[in-house]
């Protein structure tokens, strides 16, 4: 994915406050409608959009960031990778199945950036079964 102008030269004044103006490599993570995040390649994904949630850079969410256990074993912060390549930390299959991660289903705590992503928020499957639960007649 590529960047504009404007939205580089924000993403290195972002970085350069934050301290990651030294990392190795840094990138752009993009969470699908809602904004983006500088994330160096030794940060958690999750890490870097709470803290530009945090800074305003993540628009049109009426809601925190889904978060619990930050290590992989809760399942809240599932994502869709719809572009971009990553390094993951183990993640609990009870969250993300095989199929699941085929797919780019991952837990956004649990991932690393290779390169700029684009990501989709997923509901949680504890979330799904719920909804599906609750419509049935």
């Amino acid at each position: 994915m590529k960047e504009s102008g404007a939205q580089a030269n924000a993403v290195d004044r972002h970085a350069d406050a934050i301290g990651l103006a030294h990392a190795v490599s840094r990138y752009t993570v993009t969470l699908e409608g809602h904004g983006f995040a500088p994330c160096g390649d030794a940060e958690r994904v999750l890490e870097a959009l709470e803290r530009a949630q945090g800074f305003g850079r993540l628009k049109g969410m009426n809601f925190r960031l889904p978060k619990g256990c930050r290590r992989g074993g809760c399942g809240v912060c599932r994502v869709r990778v719809l572009e971009g390549d990553y390094r993951q930390a183990p993640m609990s299959r009870s969250h993300i199945s095989e199929a699941d991660e085929a797919e780019g289903v991952v837990l956004c705590c649990s991932i690393y950036p290779l390169t700029d992503l684009l990501l989709r928020l997923e509901s949680p499957k504890s979330l799904r079964a719920k909804n599906a639960q609750s419509t049935r007649f």
